[in-house]
């Protein structure tokens, strides 16, 4: 999601599923500082179960790593900021895949 302040990239600094009907995502701009809060409804999060199907570049690939190894942040956090899964992070992390990087 992009910032609604400055339009790069935010981050989801804490993902709330304590509702019946959505999924509140609380999210800061590293640019900027700005935080805010997004909803999804749980169809959207249902129907973008093929999520491991999206294609990555090698400079997300680098944005990944450097998250986890870096920054310190969990695969959790970065899953959730590049919309794929846990289980595709490990693999990352762990170079099972895209290992010439």
């Amino acid at each position: 999601m992009d910032c609604s302040k400055c339009g790069t990239k935010s981050r989801v600094t804490k993902t709330c599923r304590d509702f019946s009907d959505h999924v509140r995502r609380y999210r800061k701009c590293p640019s900027c500082g700005h935080t805010f809060v997004t909803k999804q409804s749980l169809e959207q999060i249902f129907e973008s179960t093929n999520r491991h199907f999206q294609v990555y570049q090698q400079a997300d690939i680098l944005n990944m790593r450097q998250l986890f190894f870096d920054e310190g942040r969990s695969s959790t956090e970065v899953a959730e900021a590049f919309g794929c899964t846990v289980s595709w992070v490990k693999k990352v992390i762990n170079y099972k895949v895209w290992t010439n990087i």
